[in-house]
């Protein structure tokens, strides 16, 4: 059974929506918890304004992954979406490395760690070559 154009791009939407929506959710969640409580902030690897700047970078990654992967973006636009994406996945992995390590608060490194994952899945979406262009 062959999959039409159509259900093929819906399902490629569906999918990376589905991959957008942690690091959506979850890392404001992480920059407002950071913010709201001195002792998580203080545990922070990279501290308070590094936190926001770096939970703000991931999450325009993040949206602009989501955009190259579905308006289906090609050559140097698709690279440096994936690049950033994967700069973007790092520096949250270090995020919940750090929180994970620190002994405080382990189980915030949930959020920062899941968001990373969804990162990485969204870089090799977007570096994946559209199907319909095949």
């Amino acid at each position: 059974m062959t999959e039409t154009p159509a259900g093929a791009a819906t399902l490629r939407w569906v999918a990376t929506l589905a991959w957008l929506l942690p690091p959506l959710f979850e890392l404001p969640l992480l920059a407002g918890l950071c913010s709201g409580i001195p002792e998580v902030g203080r545990a922070a690897v990279f501290g308070i304004p590094a936190t926001r700047v770096a939970v703000l970078f991931a999450l325009l990654a993040a949206l602009a992954g989501f955009v190259a992967v579905v308006r289906g973006a090609t050559g140097l636009t698709r690279a440096a979406v994936a690049g950033a994406l994967s700069i973007a996945a790092g520096i949250v992995a270090a995020l919940a490395a750090g929180f994970l390590f620190d002994g405080e608060f382990p189980l915030i490194a949930l959020l920062p760690a899941h968001s990373a994952l969804a990162l990485a899945v969204l870089a090799r979406a977007t570096l994946r070559e559209p199907a319909d262009s095949q």
